[in-house]
């Protein structure tokens, strides 16, 4: 009818937006804690490598817990509980899990470069971006 005003429409939520929302998320946490399991040192390994310490817990108690597992503490990174330890032992990163380490990851050539959505930069991919010959 002419001259007469429709009532608003009411807001539905977007069910449908937030469930294929909630999924990409759930389904993007459940690859990267699989990236990050396959990305652990074997507990034979040696050398440099990130050591990641239980949040919360003190610089000391760290120093003390790698000086423990024969480990040599280099310098702490912008994350307070990951630290870069060094050793010659064999099973270093088997003695630091002992003693309460997260997990030990291999030191990278360079960062980790954000691309897209991950991207992994090998040490080819490192020598090409640096200024050095």
């Amino acid at each position: 009818m002419p001259g007469t005003v429709n009532p608003p429409r009411k807001m539905r939520p977007h069910w449908l937006a937030a469930g294929v929302a909630a999924g990409i998320l759930l389904i993007w946490l459940v690859m990267m804690a699989v990236a990050i399991r396959d990305a652990a040192l074997p507990p034979h390994a040696s050398g440099r490598m990130f050591a990641v310490f239980p949040p919360g817990l003190g610089e000391t108690a760290i120093v003390n817990r790698i000086a423990a597992a024969g480990g040599q503490p280099v310098r702490k990174t912008w994350l307070g509980s990951v630290w870069v330890v060094a050793g010659d032992k064999p099973g270093l990163a088997g003695a630091l899990k002992e003693q309460g380490v997260l997990g030990t990851y291999g030191e990278l050539p360079i960062g980790l470069q954000l691309a897209g959505c991950f991207a992994w930069a090998d040490a080819r991919v490192g020598q090409m971006l640096t200024m050095t010959p």
